[in-house]
């Protein structure tokens, strides 16, 4: 072997002799430790939706959940309207899976869900409509739950209450409305 062969071999066998041990890998070896702005970040939490649903938001309309891309326009005591750049169809789908609807009337650009009442909320009946506008999509949700009625009423105040005698008659036709 000539000399330039034998110091070729010989660091061919110097790198093996160094490699070797990072290739053993040492099982007893403790595994080393993640940086410290590693291991004190929090993890984001996972986002359970499938691909194409929306996921719920953090505003409630009546016990039902705002999609998280659509954002409350207005609130009132008995309405709530949100609007997102979201296709109706989708936000339709969304209601759909959180609702028990009395009446679901689907058109080409509004779906109404009449007497509907949201599963984890069922004491409240409510009017839900889907909008489509041009790019937008509406939400309105309205409140229909009746008023408990007063207690201790004989019949004849109730009828004076509502404005009308017993058989149904005006009592005041000067405040008709």
């Amino acid at each position: 072997m000539t000399r330039a062969g034998l110091s070729r071999a010989l660091a061919a066998l110097v790198a093996c002799a160094s490699a070797a041990p990072a290739c053993r890998g040492d099982a007893g070896a403790p595994a080393p430790a993640p940086p410290p702005s590693e291991a004190a970040a929090p993890k984001p939490p996972v986002d359970q939706a499938l691909p194409g649903e929306l996921a719920e938001g953090v505003e409630q309309a009546f016990g039902l959940p705002i999609p998280r891309r659509m954002k409350v326009r207005a609130r009132f005591s008995d309405a709530v309207f949100a609007v997102g750049e979201i296709p109706a169809e989708r936000v339709a789908n969304y209601v759909r899976t959180r609702v028990l609807a009395g009446n679901v009337e689907t058109g080409p650009a509004k779906t109404i869900f009449s007497r509907a009442t949201v599963k984890s909320a069922p004491e409240r009946v409510i009017r839900i409509e889907v909008v489509s506008r041009a790019h937008l999509s509406e939400l309105v949700v309205r409140d229909e739950t009746r008023p408990p009625p007063e207690q201790g009423l004989s019949v004849e105040e109730r009828w004076r209450r509502s404005g009308l005698t017993p058989d149904g008659k005006v009592l005041d036709p000067t405040h008709l409305e």
